[in-house]
């Protein structure tokens, strides 16, 4: 009786998820799901973090950007999501440990810098993954130049500007790495 109770009560749910859609064809089909999980969304965000990392450590690298695509549509204000992300973009998959081949690594580099930009656009805090990107690129700038075609120069000059973006949108600790980030960038030329 339960398990009866239980399957119409989902039958429902999917029932009224479709017929969202049929009705308000104008609206984006991954809408109507966070309309209906409205505040549970960002715990549904949470689970699908955890599935995420699972996936990463058994190694399903496509399942799990998958996942992070997921919890990032179902929390996109969420600074630490795209952070995540672009963190398993950035220092996993564009590692030189993980992905010998400079192209790949290249691309994954990119792939998290673009998530970042997708980051700044959405979350509640854009400053904090400006800053985030600077210190990326700054890491990347010592540790692995050959990512950009210009080196370690364009990587720091790219980090000072995502550190001027991010004073501007009120991340106070940009200010402060600013000068010496300048100087980096002047010594790599």
């Amino acid at each position: 009786m339960r398990r009866a109770r239980l399957i119409a009560g989902w039958t429902g749910v999917a029932g009224l998820a479709w017929l969202a859609g049929w009705l308000h064809p104008g609206h984006e089909p991954s809408a109507t799901p966070l309309f209906l999980l409205g505040p549970v969304a960002p715990f549904a965000a949470q689970v699908q973090w955890l599935r995420f990392h699972a996936a990463s450590l058994r190694g399903e690298t496509p399942r799990a950007l998958e996942l992070a695509e997921s919890a990032l549509a179902l929390d996109p204000r969420s600074s630490a999501g795209w952070e995540r992300l672009a963190a398993h973009l950035l220092f996993d998959l564009a590692s030189r440990e993980r992905e010998p081949a400079l192209e790949r690594r290249r691309a994954f580099f990119q792939a998290g810098l673009a998530v970042l930009a997708r980051g700044a656009e959405r979350a509640a805090e854009p400053g904090a993954l400006e800053f985030y990107r600077a210190l990326a690129l700054i890491g990347k700038a010592e540790a692995d130049p050959e990512l950009s075609q210009g080196g370690a120069g364009e990587l720091y000059a790219e980090a000072l500007a995502a550190l001027e973006r991010a004073a501007a949108r009120g991340d106070a600790r940009a200010a402060e790495l600013q000068p010496q980030v300048r100087k980096r960038a002047a010594d790599a030329e």
